[in-house]
């Protein structure tokens, strides 16, 4: 059974126009490999979202603006996705699939 997360980079409108969140580019991460009622595949998504976080609000810029628009994106991307993969891991636990869509709502 194929698992994947999937978040919008939608703290990308910090830097943007507000129409700019809607068109905020997607990102999935994979998680079929993984068991994640166990520990160490815990900390192999984090770093996947972490990863995933980082190409999607990478903006190509190295001026200190871009970089703090790029940090708050990430932070942004983390917050969002860490209730639902709390959830994700607690419907692991009680042994139900989870398919969660990250999107840029809290």
């Amino acid at each position: 059974m194929k698992k994947t997360f999937a978040f919008a980079a939608a703290a990308l409108a910090v830097i943007a126009t507000p129409a700019a969140a809607k068109d905020a580019p997607s990102v999935s991460v994979a998680t079929a490999d993984l068991d994640l009622t166990q520990s160490v595949d815990q900390e192999k998504l984090e770093r996947r979202i972490e990863n995933a976080a980082r190409r999607a609000c990478r903006l190509g810029g190295f001026d200190a603006e871009t970089r703090r628009a790029e940090r708050e994106c990430r932070l942004a991307m983390a917050k969002n996705a860490a209730k639902k993969v709390e959830l994700a891991i607690a419907a692991a636990r009680s042994g139900r699939f989870a398919l969660i869509k990250f999107d840029g709502n809290a």
